[in-house]
């Protein structure tokens, strides 16, 4: 909860600086981040913490209701060490990381003039992944946890969700959101749903 306090304190900060006054624009640009809740399969829910991500995304208007935004995005989750079988007292590692590119089709109906307003999005990618190795005492643990390690790995991704505006200024926005992702990984697709609270400026 801190580092989500924390997140959202920097983000407002950055808003305030950009609070001034500017001309509308067809372009906005996205910052955000938060929390990122790991799905399927089993082996990734019960091998891995909760983690959290950061993204930047440019948005283009199409029209009044639709948008282009490309973004990019980086997830961490941290393995779970207190779920392990074994006592895995001083070990560390293994953490998951995901670098994301893709794009979204942004989707805001048309409402009447109201502080809060809904949208949904939708849209593809290309995800690559990382998992750190393990550290800790040299064993045959370790060794076994090291061969489990995945391999690097790039692919395909969808996602879709829904989340709100809150206007703020002219400026920027804070928005919220909540997404479901897929991965295209071997065997078995890998899905988790990130949380973002962030701000959209111009």
């Amino acid at each position: 909860m801190k580092k989500i306090l924390a997140i959202l304190a920097i983000l407002l900060t950055f808003g305030a600086v950009a609070s001034a006054q500017i001309p509308s624009s067809p372009v906005s640009l996205y910052v955000g981040g938060a929390l990122s809740i790991p799905t399927a399969p089993e082996s990734f829910t019960t091998s891995f913490k909760s983690g959290y991500h950061g993204s930047l995304g440019l948005g283009l208007d199409l029209n009044p209701a639709f948008e282009l935004i490309g973004k990019v995005e980086y997830h961490t989750f941290s393995f779970d060490f207190d779920q392990a079988a074994a006592d895995m007292t001083g070990f560390s590692g293994g953490t998951n990381k995901m670098w994301m590119f893709g794009a979204d089709v942004k989707f805001g109906p048309s409402l009447p003039a109201m502080p809060v307003k809904p949208y949904f999005l939708g849209g593809a990618g290309v995800a690559n992944i990382k998992q750190s190795e393990f550290e800790g005492p040299t064993s045959l643990t370790l060794s076994v946890l090291n061969a489990f390690v995945s391999e690097d790995q790039t692919d395909f991704y969808w996602n879709a969700g829904a989340g709100f505006t809150l206007l703020s200024s002219p400026a920027f926005s804070l928005f919220a959101q909540a997404r479901y992702v897929s991965i295209a990984t071997e065997g078995e697709a890998s899905s988790f749903i990130p949380v973002t609270i962030g701000l959209k400026f111009f």
